[in-house]
């Protein structure tokens, strides 16, 4: 058992990956493991087939699964903190990479994305590195502290995020609308727009003090959404084009929503040391979420999707939370 805890040591030693202060031995041991698991996976896209094609999802799934495997019979007490289906993590990492532009899909094969450095803060954010660069990682997102090429790209457009505030891109979509009566014949939701937001987003009950916010009709997963607003004890409507809200991005427009009226909750942290632990307390878009998940670790890898619970690098941290600021979400230490 010592010789494997000097393994998972030199492994946090060149990922550069700390205990935090008042973090357990098994919380540590389960976010290095977490951390190489990413690795491997990255490291199985140069795997060279005997017919020189791209490595197939299924190969890229199978090097985690195969991995993770080895580590918790070597590691039985970590075990618990990872899902029984131990495919649930390989889809979450493989999904990460593939939201966060790590690697390219082309029919059912993949391929490790060109390089690319951007930087904030200090932090070198890295895509698409050669198998013999050693970089730092956070969750499984490489970084490094200083890089010979310099940075060729901003991070906004590294990771598609926004180039507008929240509270812009609500507000020039309201400007633009064009309003109808809505005809309320079937079960419609709407957005909530008063905490608490604790638990549904969506309720039956329009807002009525004449704001304009969103709602949707439809079955799920064919959802159709409006701005609506009321006037004269009537419902307003402008329809959303389904490109504008298919994949869970209409999440751009409910946090725009809340953060045009001061509403949008904020995420808290709490600083243990070289790690943080971040709280956030709305579902972000899909385009920050996926940033925030490639460069931190969830609290729990037996409950996946763990969207609200991660835990980041220090350094790491306070670099993204300088990206995502100037966008409109905000971040309170506890």
């Amino acid at each position: 058992m010592n010789q494997y805890n000097r393994l998972l040591g030199r492994i946090a030693d060149e990922f550069h990956v700390f205990q935090g202060k008042t973090e357990t031995e098994v919380d540590w041991k389960s976010r290095i493991i977490y951390s190489l698991l990413g690795r491997m996976g990255y490291a199985s896209l140069w795997d060279i087939r005997e017919d020189l094609q791209p490595v197939s999802v299924v190969h890229f799934k199978n090097r985690i699964e195969s991995i993770l495997e080895s580590y918790l019979e070597m590691y039985p007490e970590l075990r618990l903190f990872y899902p029984d289906d131990i495919s649930e993590l390989s889809n979450e990492i493989y999904n990460i990479f593939l939201c966060t532009g790590q690697m390219y899909h082309t029919s059912y094969r993949i391929t490790p994305a060109i390089k690319a450095v951007s930087e904030k803060a200090g932090i070198y954010f890295l895509r698409g590195i050669p198998l013999d660069r050693k970089p730092y990682i956070s969750g499984i997102g490489n970084y490094s502290f200083s890089e010979d090429e310099p940075a060729v790209i901003q991070p906004a457009d590294m990771f598609q995020l926004p180039q507008t505030t929240l509270a812009e891109q609500w507000e020039y979509l309201v400007y633009h609308a064009k309003w109808y009566p809505l005809e309320v014949e079937n079960e419609i939701e709407f957005l909530r727009t008063k905490p608490p937001f604790t638990y549904n987003y969506w309720i039956e009950k329009p807002d009525i003090s004449g704001m304009v916010s969103l709602a949707r009709i439809g079955l799920p997963g064919n959802k159709t959404y409006f701005l609506y607003k009321i006037e004269a004890e009537r419902i307003l409507g402008s329809q959303l084009p389904q490109w504008m809200v298919s994949a869970n991005y209409y999440r751009t427009l409910s946090n725009g929503c809340l953060a045009s009226v001061e509403r949008l909750p904020a995420s808290t942290y709490h600083v243990d040391g070289k790690i943080v632990q971040l709280r956030i307390h709305y579902l972000l878009p899909p385009a920050e979420l996926n940033l925030i998940k490639l460069y931190s670790w969830p609290e729990s890898c037996a409950d996946l999707p763990d969207d609200f619970s991660r835990i980041f690098d220090y350094q790491v941290f306070f670099a993204i939370k300088s990206i995502l600021e100037p966008i409109g979400y905000t971040f309170v230490e506890e």
